[in-house]
């Protein structure tokens, strides 16, 4: 995953997605039930690309759902709670360990320090091993280059590769946005986690926080509100492209099937607009069994490791998720395709030659 940090990616060319009040620039605030509220980027493409937070009110206290990727991100949904209701915020839940959806802990304990910060004993164990080497990474190459420097490069690269060009202005926006957190970003680990699920009782509202099988990450875990048919499913589901670095592609299309029974009415993905019904999220497994099975024939036919992403036909997949969206097909390539064919290929225990 700390690759990522370093490299190109999406554009943020796409014209705004999301619906609601804008607070914060690049985000949205909407009520999508009763006393629950989603805090996401208006274009989920858009640089710093930023998983969602949830905002669920209770009758004595607040639960939130993930904390964003910059700080200054949390800080406005903290101030918007406090605008809403004199309520504790309780219990912050971390969907799973990338920082886009952790890096707020920090506002959160700063803000209300009694909170308690859940998440799956998995997900604790990949924030021990990996957030603190990324968050480094991250202030070590964001303070090697310049802004002019940046523009000048996506300038250059306009007319030759544009989407090169998309992916330098990503990574300038990136470096904007969480450059001037990091020297203070202190690193807040869940001191809440468990195994399987969790349940809290809020009044007439149950708030279940459910491990459903691996998914995007080993510690993938749903927050399932029953009483309102609201399902918040972190990055095991996300919009408009998914998401497969390093993912444990074969348990993931099970886990998904599992959270596809699950009686919602609403879905909130782990990035992009709320969704209405099971129609993406049935796209989305579609799109992991054709890639598993493409593999696995890639593999009989004797294609390398190396090759996968020559060799492997997923054009009319590719057609579904990006229209011939230029900006979507960035991110189709850069955070599903490519990532997606190797974790797919891992998760079938072909072997991974050394440092693939």
């Amino acid at each position: 995953m700390r690759r990522i940090v370093a490299t190109l990616a999406a554009p943020f060319l796409l014209a705004p997605t999301g619906a609601g009040e804008t607070f914060l620039p690049g985000y949205a605030w909407q009520e999508v039930a009763g006393g629950i509220y989603l805090h996401t980027r208006t274009d989920p493409l858009a640089g710093p690309v930023d998983g969602n937070s949830v905002v669920i009110v209770n009758d004595v206290d607040v639960f939130v759902v993930d904390t964003h990727i910059n700080p200054a991100a949390a800080r406005a949904v903290i101030a918007r709670i406090r605008e809403i209701t004199e309520k504790p915020v309780s219990h912050v839940i971390n969907t799973h360990w990338h920082d886009d959806h952790t890096n707020g802990n920090h506002a959160y304990r700063q803000a209300y320090p009694e909170a308690r910060i859940v998440a799956h004993r998995a997900t604790l164990s990949s924030l021990e091993r990996e957030w603190q080497a990324m968050e480094d990474q991250r202030r070590e190459v964001y303070a090697s280059v310049k802004d002019q420097d940046l523009m000048a490069a996506a300038e250059a690269a306009d007319a030759e590769d544009p989407q090169r060009a998309m992916g330098i202005r990503l990574f300038a926006a990136y470096r904007d946005a969480l450059l001037p957190e990091l020297p203070g970003l202190e690193l807040v680990y869940p001191d809440l986690v468990f195994d399987d699920s969790m349940a809290f009782h809020r009044g007439g509202r149950r708030i279940e926080v459910r491990w459903m099988g691996r998914g995007n990450t080993d510690g993938d875990v749903v927050v399932w509100l029953p009483d309102d048919s609201v399902l918040v499913t972190g990055d095991m589901l996300v919009a408009p492209i998914p998401y497969a670095f390093d993912s444990p592609m074969v348990d993931w299309i099970g886990t998904l099937g599992r959270v596809a029974e699950l009686p919602a009415e609403i879905i909130i993905p782990g990035h992009g607009p709320p969704q209405r019904d099971r129609a993406y999220l049935e796209r989305v497994v579609g799109l992991l069994e054709r890639t598993v099975e493409a593999v696995r024939e890639a593999r009989a036919e004797g294609v390398a490791y190396e090759a996968l992403t020559d060799a492997v036909d997923l054009a009319a997949q590719e057609r579904q998720f990006t229209r011939g969206d230029p900006a979507r097909l960035f991110a189709w390539r850069s955070y599903f395709l490519e990532p997606g064919l190797k974790s797919a290929w891992a998760a079938l225990g072909y072997p991974v030659p050394k440092g693939g």
